[in-house]
């Protein structure tokens, strides 16, 4: 479908008159220019036009339709690639750096805000060195971090969220080549991990509690950690913070809460931006809440993440990543159905790809 019979179909469905439709459709064009078309889960020769179309083709009436269509213009959160870059670049200066300098000023028992001090001791330079990060996820996009830690060595990033023996110990290696190379004596092991990922709707897939026992990645890392402190290539009081590129506060406040119960270190958690709980749709769009209700294919409910009209664990999210889209956010944008058998062939706006799908058991 050409963008110019989109536009015509959304003419035809929205039911504006001329200076509706001028309006409207000039602020959906500079979106869908400035962020809707990249996309990545657009099947190809979509685009954003021809998703909207047949998006709101399928409501039944001319009220839910505007509904839908006011949600995209002035409540949905499209986090775009290029603002996602911009948290990634921001991870090292104002989250890996301030936390090295603190263990340091520890160490040295001087004020955290010596700056010069610290940055400019041996102490420092050696457990930035010593410093391992993992990626926990693709979204976490280590190349282009890499890339904005001029600081770091290349030998320091794994994507890995349960990092194996075999892969760590050339890593130490050269950490002792480095330390050796620039004349510093220091322990031969990594001091601090940092774990990245992109995005954290509940936090549950980090860390949970289920059936009375404590799942997720950070009961993964822990159990890899111990194996690699037994191994002589992480020092047994390293030190651990997540650093998670987006989240929302509900998923910041699980993590914080389920981390307290459990038995694992007391490893700090750090947002680069947070996603405060009034963006919720069900507290900022009730039209919009019961219209994901409404219109959810029971077909889409899982073992992952049951019945989800409002998104996994019910966090009512209005959010898009570039890439994909959560299922936290309201079913409506992703829960596409028309390749399902016995379904209501559901169109979503930004179809998300399912990381568990029946067909991909």
């Amino acid at each position: 479908m050409k963008s110019e019979l989109a536009e015509e179909l959304l003419n035809r469905l929205m039911g504006w008159d001329r200076a509706a439709f001028q309006e409207k459709v000039r602020r959906l064009e500079a979106l869908a220019s400035y962020k809707f078309d990249e996309y990545g889960n657009f099947r190809p020769g979509v685009k954003f036009f021809e998703s909207l179309a047949a998006w709101l083709d399928q409501f039944d009436r001319p009220g839910e339709r505007a509904t839908a269509l006011d949600f995209v213009l002035d409540r949905l959160i499209f986090i775009s690639a290029a603002e996602m870059s911009h948290l990634v670049e921001l991870v090292y200066p104002d989250h890996i750096e301030p936390v090295l300098q603190r263990r340091v000023a520890d160490e040295l028992e001087c004020s955290p805000y010596a700056i010069s001090r610290i940055a400019n001791d041996d102490a420092f330079s050696i457990l930035r060195r010593r410093s391992l990060i993992l990626g926990a996820s693709d979204g976490a996009r280590l190349d282009r971090l890499r890339r904005s830690t001029p600081f770091l060595s290349h030998e320091q990033f794994l994507q890995s969220s349960e990092p194996p023996i075999d892969l760590i110990a050339p890593m130490r290696d050269k950490l002792e080549e480095a330390l050796d190379q620039s004349k510093l004596e220091a322990q031969k092991t990594f001091g601090h991990i940092f774990l990245v990922d992109d995005f954290a709707g509940s936090g549950e897939t980090m860390l949970r509690k289920k059936d009375g026992e404590f799942k997720g990645k950070l009961i993964k890392l822990n159990t890899a950690i111990g194996q690699l402190i037994d191994s002589d290539l992480v020092a047994a009081d390293v030190e651990v913070t997540i650093v998670i590129y987006v989240a929302t506060e509900q998923a910041h406040k699980h993590l914080d809460d389920v981390l307290a119960a459990s038995s694992l270190p007391e490893w700090e958690v750090r947002i680069v931006q947070t996603l405060p709980s009034s963006i919720r749709v069900d507290r900022q769009d009730r039209a919009m809440a019961e219209l994901a209700e409404r219109y959810y294919d029971e077909v889409m409910s899982d073992e992952h993440k049951g019945r989800a009209p409002l998104g996994y664990a019910g966090c009512a999210l209005p959010v898009v990543l570039s890439h994909n889209t959560p299922n936290n956010s309201v079913s409506l944008l992703w829960a596409d159905t028309t390749q399902e058998a016995d379904s209501l062939n559901r169109r979503a706006l930004f179809p998300r790809y399912e990381r568990h799908h029946r067909d991909r058991p």
